[in-house]
């Protein structure tokens, strides 16, 4: 096919602006125009303004993403507390038997729901002693955040035994000059009179960079807390003596409100004790304390067979008690919506919820900030880019104004020879916007790989730059600066009208 003929191909399947605006860019004849170095410069600017924008978003998306994780990983989304709750750092009881646990799980939207509990404390040992923030978790903690977060050692394995084991952080473990496997003593602190030590062997390190959580957090068994703050009632049946072929015994009540019931299956006996029975005759009694609490009651157990005596009981009802549970969602963006809906429609009474952002608000408050932060270096972008793109447009304009002339001659209307000149400048845009794509997208890869930029994580919360790349915003960007900076050049490009032709040609 001749040149002609391939001129008049493209012409008529490609459209005519389209054609002459291709010509333009593709013209080997005057490789001297002045518009060619403007057009480098021009594409260079929307290079850099693209892979600095994607870099921006990519960024403050990470940052987000890793700060929100560690703020919730480390505790939740939502907790669960009792009403009357007015220290976030001391639990008030709350009856692990709710009608939303352990089922609320099954609320799409929400990954996983735990019991928990706090009390302050103070880690003792030899030389050095800290004030902290004891966290008792239970058989159905999620270790995975903190299983990331491992420096040495490992978490805590808890099951129905009590583990006398305790997770410490590294700025902890190095203030303390502990490391794991050593033994450190924690005092349990209720009010200002009862305090309770208990020795723990450190089983696990970790860092996770947030020094509200590094400075103050000791993670141990809940069955500490729940025993040390006497949720519950334990109720106990004490031997006193076998003498002249009886027992004596009485009841014993602990926990609750320290005011107590004694209920006796034996319709004969009244209160604690002590009673009297005969060794001969084989029978079991029950003993049910409750408080005016109306604390979840305990039992215990008598038994006489063969003239020996024996006793049991069932625990405790400590271990039926939660300081409040924690809750995390699939995504944080659900935040407030999964909020409203667990208050309103779970909840009793009694119950009410506070939020991550409720707890941390100065960390939510920072990360908004970063959404300001992108938004203008966006807009600064923005105008460098329609600022070079109009200089490049006025450019390319003045040294076409022979062929604008000669087109008008040929009855070619104004708004076609704008369209010439803005499909132009979409494809000096396009050709800019692809090689940012490729640039900022690379630079982001080479750091999310690589970690080639670090950063103190006491004062950024990570240890490097983090970087989250989704399709959707850089397309967003691709299509947001391609449709702004095309629309800002529709005032430029009105400079066509001004051209006379017989001036135009003559100026040729």
């Amino acid at each position: 096919m001749t040149t002609t003929a391939t001129a008049i191909f493209a012409a008529i399947f490609m459209g005519f602006p389209h054609f002459i605006a291709r010509r333009i860019l593709v013209d080997k004849e005057r490789q001297d125009r002045l518009s060619r170095p403007i057009v480098v410069i021009a594409v260079l600017g929307i290079v850099i303004g693209m892979a600095v924008m994607i870099l921006t978003v990519g960024i403050s998306t990470g940052f987000q993403r890793e700060v929100r994780a560690k703020v919730t990983g480390a505790g939740s989304h939502i907790e669960i507390v009792p009403i009357l709750r007015a220290d976030q750092d001391v639990s008030t009881r709350i009856p692990i038997r709710q009608s939303f646990y352990p089922s609320l799980d099954t609320v799409p939207g929400v990954r996983h729901i735990q019991v928990s509990a706090v009390m302050p404390g103070i880690i003792e040992t030899k030389d050095e002693i800290q004030g902290v923030a004891v966290k008792g978790v239970g058989k159905d903690h999620d270790w995975s955040f903190l299983q990331q977060h491992l420096v040495a050692g490992r978490v805590l394995r808890i099951g129905d035994t009590v583990t006398n084991a305790a997770l410490i952080s590294e700025w902890m473990a190095r203030r303390l000059e502990q490391q794991v496997g050593d033994t450190v003593t924690i005092y349990l602190v209720k009010g200002q009179e009862e305090i309770r030590p208990r020795r723990y062997r450190i089983a696990g390190i970790y860092q996770t960079g947030l020094e509200k959580i590094d400075h103050e957090m000791v993670f141990i068994d809940i069955a500490h807390i729940q025993r040390f703050a006497q949720w519950g009632l334990q109720a106990e049946i004490a031997v006193l003596d076998t003498v002249d072929g009886e027992v004596s015994f009485e009841g014993l009540s602990f926990g609750g409100s320290r005011t107590f019931d004694h209920e006796w299956s034996n319709p004969a006996f009244r209160g604690k004790g002590p009673h009297r029975l005969p060794l001969e005759r084989d029978t079991t009694v029950m003993l049910v304390v409750n408080d005016v609490m109306r604390t979840l009651p305990d039992t215990a157990w008598l038994t006489i067979a063969d003239g020996q005596v024996s006793t049991r009981t069932s625990g405790g009802s400590y271990k039926d008690y939660c300081g409040g549970f924690e809750v995390s969602l699939d995504d944080t963006r659900d935040l407030e919506r999964l909020d409203e809906l667990i208050y309103h429609r779970y909840l009793g009474e009694n119950l009410r919820t506070i939020t991550a952002k409720e707890r941390f608000p100065e960390i939510f408050a920072w990360l908004e900030l970063l959404d300001t932060n992108v938004i203008v270096v966006i807009l600064l972008m923005l105008v460098v880019a329609i600022i070079n793109m109009t200089s490049a447009l006025l450019i390319i304009i003045i040294e076409r104004t022979p062929m604008i002339g000669v087109l008008k001659a040929l009855g070619t209307s104004n708004g076609m020879i704008r369209r010439i000149f803005l499909i132009d400048a979409a494809y000096i845009l396009g050709a800019g916007i692809l090689i940012g794509d490729l640039v900022g997208i690379g630079l982001a890869l080479v750091q999310r790989h690589l970690g080639l930029v670090r950063l103190p994580i006491e004062s950024y919360y990570v240890d490097q730059v983090p970087v989250d790349l989704e399709l959707l915003p850089i397309a967003g960007l691709n299509i947001g600066v391609l449709l702004v900076c095309v629309a800002a050049l529709i005032v430029p490009s009105m400079m066509v009208a001004r051209i006379m032709p017989a001036k135009a040609i003559k100026f040729d």
